[in-house]
């Protein structure tokens, strides 16, 4: 008798061994919070992500870490299975440093190829670090790249029609690709008002990534510069959320959406990114999707620094 209750405490030692070792570790690196307080909440957003997936149905699967712009300790970026950036571009990049201008992307990009690490980009963190807005840093651009398919460039003040430009504000139809893991859960459209962007620039030298190159999660039909917004007939489907399958086999997901703080309490865009943790962690998508409560304006509000734009629309 003794010795079946030993076997039986050894199994389960050896599962809950097995069930701990199974948890995955993901990390936020968050951005400082700029633009006032009803957009670009870098800092409230990556910190919003974190206590949602740790109040979850899912909390058991995850261990989630954050640090405000790129870790001192290393390891976390290295033990990390999926890595999520919320915050600006250019020189307010998290991963920007003024000494070494490509020593955090040398080092994440490493990780990135060494790990199959999974990688979630967020609004205006699709633009490379670099000295400043608009200063292309080709380097890290190069990476940037490779890392989600495109990257943001704002060239001129964006007049120059070779730029990434912003449209800021439109409500937008965006159609879901049901084909996607990503969707699960998700109406055929939606509508979501926001600040967007458009003419990214590609690893082929191109121009807004064409679904051959990164896989469209939600698209809606706009001009691929500003100079075209009365030309109705050059628009085109473009990509405003995608997927990207790295070289490596590594899965990262960008979009160009959440510029309003309000965004976080749209059910469709939330539902969205919450898939995107699981799929980017290699984890199966249920098919109604992943079960998180979107945040309440209530929620979004309870972080220090925010409000929510005056004019908001669709976000619930």
């Amino acid at each position: 008798m003794q010795s079946k209750l030993l076997s039986i405490v050894a199994f389960a030692s050896c599962c809950l061994g097995t069930a701990l070792a199974e948890k995955q570790d993901i990390l936020i690196i968050r951005g400082t919070s700029t633009h006032g307080k009803d957009c670009h909440r870098n800092d409230q957003a990556g910190l919003l992500i974190k206590d949602k997936l740790e109040k979850s149905k899912y909390a058991d699967q995850f261990t989630v870490k954050t640090t405000l712009n790129y870790p001192e300790d290393l390891s976390l970026v290295e033990n990390a299975e999926l890595i999520i950036i919320s915050s600006d571009g250019g020189a307010g990049h998290a991963l920007a440093n003024k000494e070494d201008p490509t020593k955090h992307t040398k080092h994440l990009d490493g990780v990135l190829k060494k790990n199959k690490t999974g990688l979630i980009v967020i609004h205006w963190a699709t633009d490379a670090p670099s000295a400043g807005m608009g200063q292309l840093h080709p380097e890290n651009s190069a990476m940037m790249m490779e890392w989600i398919g495109a990257v943001y460039y704002w060239v001129d003040k964006a007049k120059d029609p070779k730029s990434s430009w912003t449209w800021k504000f439109p409500i937008l139809d965006l159609k879901v690709n049901q084909s996607h893991p990503i969707s699960s859960g998700l109406p055929e459209t939606f509508q979501l008002q926001d600040e967007y962007y458009f003419n990214f620039f590609t690893r082929a030298g191109g121009r807004n990534p064409g679904s051959d190159r990164v896989t469209f999660l939600h698209s809606a039909k706009a001009p691929s510069h500003s100079s075209d917004m009365d030309n109705q007939e050059n628009w085109r489907e473009q990509a405003v959320y995608w997927s990207f399958a790295r070289e490596n086999g590594g899965r990262s997901v960008a979009m160009t959406s959440a510029h309003f703080y309000h965004t976080w309490a749209n059910p469709h865009f939330f539902k969205s990114v919450a898939n995107s943790v699981f799929w980017t962690l290699n984890l199966e998508v249920p098919k109604e999707g992943v079960d998180i409560a979107t945040p309440t304006l209530e929620e979004l509000l309870s972080y220090g620094g925010t409000e929510i734009f005056k004019n908001a629309r669709h976000f619930k």
